[in-house]
């Protein structure tokens, strides 16, 4: 049986379903207040109503925590601010409100002050908590989700692995033994190191999440070196990476992904030069190339979706992809990660 995910939706659905039921629940203590002790029941009543209109200030200070102060990067500042800030604007929104009332002649007596600000505190506390476990709850099953989706990946990527498995042994040693054969030949002597060097990378990161900004830029200008021994001058490379970012981390094989798909879509001759930059800036690195698209080339964009959700598991940064009449861009996010 396939079950339904909890979304967004159904957590402010929730929220709507207890406000309105508080709403109702206060209306009804009001009512029963005519009744009953009229004045503490009003009371009860009146400060129940308004939590509505408080709570809905409560929230958007509450969302703008979990974009400035996430729960997994930092709980203890998240809820310190929390705390404080619902205190604050309760009892500025209180005396506000207060005023207003005093000046139409309808707020209460001074001696039920107290009893209203505890119990507005009190029921705007209760409902942040439970909006707040909806929200833990909610984030509970898009990570569980995610595991289950990596895992699933992993699984059918080790099977593709093991299909087309290659002893690394026996390749870099043929390697070597190719390098004696054309010794007296130091471009060929030369295409071999690179090739070398580029495959003992994907060998020794294919069981990395994530790796070192440092790392890829070394084994991109090996890919880029094999590319020119094919295009010539007619492929042009600038990478400008400030050391400062070398200990970023990123997925494996990204950046040669993105260059892979510069090459593959693009025209590249004497009369229309590729130009690829790779350009380190504000925590992301953007691969980018003048846009000259070959008319043949059937593209699934599975290259670019596979960057995409690899992302998705270990941020909730965007991949950037940006298309104008003369260039292409892919930004990717940098995390800080000690590996």
């Amino acid at each position: 049986m396939k079950h339904r995910t909890f979304t967004k939706k159904d957590s402010l659905k929730i929220i709507l379903i207890l406000v309105i039921a508080i709403f109702l629940a206060g209306s009804g203590l009001i009512i029963a207040g005519y009744r009953l002790d009229k004045s503490f029941l009003m009371s009860v009543g009146h400060t129940i109503i308004i939590s509505g209109g408080l709570w809905l200030i409560c929230r958007t200070y509450v969302k703008f925590l979990w974009r400035k102060f996430p729960w997994e990067e930092s709980p203890l500042i998240h809820i310190v601010y929390e705390v404080i800030g619902i205190g604050i604007l309760t009892l500025a929104f209180g005396f506000v409100l207060y005023r207003i009332e005093l000046a139409l002649g309808l707020a209460l007596p001074s001696e039920q002050l107290g009893l209203e600000v505890f119990i507005t505190l009190l029921i705007t506390y209760l409902i942040t908590g439970i909006h707040e476990m909806v929200f833990f709850y909610h984030q509970w099953i898009r990570n569980f989700s995610k595991s289950v989706r990596l895992e699933k990946d992993n699984i059918q990527a080790n099977y593709e692995t093991l299909k087309t498995q290659v002893n690394p042994h026996f390749l870099f040693n043929s390697l070597n033994s190719l390098t004696t054969l054309v010794d007296d030949h130091p471009k060929a002597v030369e295409y071999i190191q690179h090739l070398s060097e580029f495959l003992r990378y994907m060998l020794s990161s294919r069981n990395k999440d994530l790796v070192y900004l440092k790392d890829e830029i070394t084994v991109l200008q090996h890919y880029f070196e094999l590319q020119k021994s094919r295009f010539l001058e007619n492929l042009q490379v600038s990478i400008k990476v400030p050391e400062k970012y070398h200990l970023y981390a990123l997925p494996p094989l990204a950046l040669q992904m993105l260059a892979e798909n510069c090459i593959k879509h693009n025209i590249i001759s004497t009369e229309s030069p590729l130009l690829i930059t790779v350009l380190a800036d504000k925590d992301y690195v953007t691969v980018s190339n003048n846009l000259q698209r070959k008319s043949e080339v059937n593209s699934t964009g599975q290259g670019l979706n596979n960057i995409i959700e690899r992302y998705r598991y270990f941020t909730d940064k965007e991949v950037n992809i940006k298309e104008t009449d003369h260039k292409f861009h892919v930004s990717v996010p940098l995390m800080i990660i000690d590996l």
